[in-house]
């Protein structure tokens, strides 16, 4: 790791909190985190960009944090780490990836226990991602998410546990990489495609994600449908939906508002042509639903809002 300027941006979260009598909230900022990092030959410019649990991040936040990490890079920061609370700690990270020319490395992190709790684990994801942010080969890969010494790509990271320290894995491909000694090492190359939008703008469009289940009918999306822009569903398997749902999603299309079929599994991609009937994705997709191919509702949902706002289509978004 090298010498350089690493700017903080502070969101929020767990990793910021402090405790009262109704229990912890995000309340300390960025000069308050750079401080518990000492010992490494770098330059940290902290910086506040929201104080809130990660449960109250909006798009707007996001979009906002975007604009944020780009302003650090035009100022000439080499790196750029986000630390953030972890609930949605994934989607901003794929917002950033949707918004941002990552031409040095952006790392985002955060903490599964509060500062004042044994065992805190903030102070070392930090110190991991501003040692990451200092490694520029990473800057390749588009934002990443260092916790817990691990290097996971935005569009793969997901927050498999809810309290584990552990909490974050890429059940597809696994870490890219790993931290040993404020030193990055490299396990595998860079993303084959980037998920960065050809086109931004803020978002302003309303896009919701509707849970496939055994029995579900189509009520749920018939309630909603004029209030949307578009719509995820979060099939299941490699995107079957059952037949009354699949009819419901259908008329929404045919209403001229695109509905992208993702999995409600972890791990997987949706299929095309494997299987056929009533709700199969061979049906599905020939009625003009758009696969996700193998990205999460929660990322799908964000890649139709952000793409939209910047008036792609979801053809041209997957």
């Amino acid at each position: 790791m090298s010498n350089g300027t690493v700017s903080l941006l502070a969101m929020g979260g767990t990793v910021a909190a402090a405790p009262d009598e109704g229990g912890a909230a995000a309340r300390h900022g960025a000069g308050d985190l750079a401080g518990t990092v000492g010992g490494l030959p770098v330059a940290v410019r902290p910086r506040d960009v929201r104080t809130v649990s990660s449960r109250a991040v909006t798009l707007d936040d996001m979009w906002a944090l975007a604009a944020a990490v780009r302003e650090e890079i035009e100022g000439g920061a080499e790196g750029v780490v986000v630390t953030h609370g972890t609930d949605t700690l994934e989607e901003t990270a794929y917002a950033l990836a949707m918004l941002v020319d990552t031409v040095v490395p952006v790392v985002v992190t955060g903490a599964m226990r509060a500062p004042h709790l044994p065992g805190a684990d903030g102070p070392a994801n930090i110190r991991a991602a501003i040692s990451a942010a200092l490694h520029a080969p990473l800057a390749r890969y588009g934002p990443v998410v260092v916790f817990q010494d691990e290097i996971h790509v935005a569009r793969l990271v997901t927050k498999h546990h809810s309290t584990r320290i552990a909490a974050f894995a890429s059940p597809s491909a696994g870490p890219v990489g790993f931290l040993a000694e404020d030193e990055v090492e490299l396990l595998l190359g860079p993303p084959p495609v980037t998920d960065r939008l050809p086109a931004t703008a803020p978002p302003d469009r309303r896009v919701e994600i509707v849970p496939a289940m055994a029995g579900a009918d189509g009520r749920l999306v018939d309630a909603i449908a004029a209030e949307v822009d578009a719509l995820v569903v979060a099939g299941t398997g490699a995107g079957h939906l059952p037949p009354p749902l699949a009819d419901a999603l259908v008329r929404v299309v045919r209403g001229d508002r695109p509905v992208v079929l993702a999995s409600r599994c972890e791990d997987g991609p949706i299929l095309r042509r494997t299987y056929r009937g009533h709700g199969s994705e061979t049906q599905l997709l020939a009625d003009g639903l758009v696969a996700s191919r193998t990205l999460s509702p929660l990322k799908a949902r964000l890649r139709l809002v952000f793409g939209l706002s910047a008036g792609l289509t979801a053809r041209q978004l997957f």
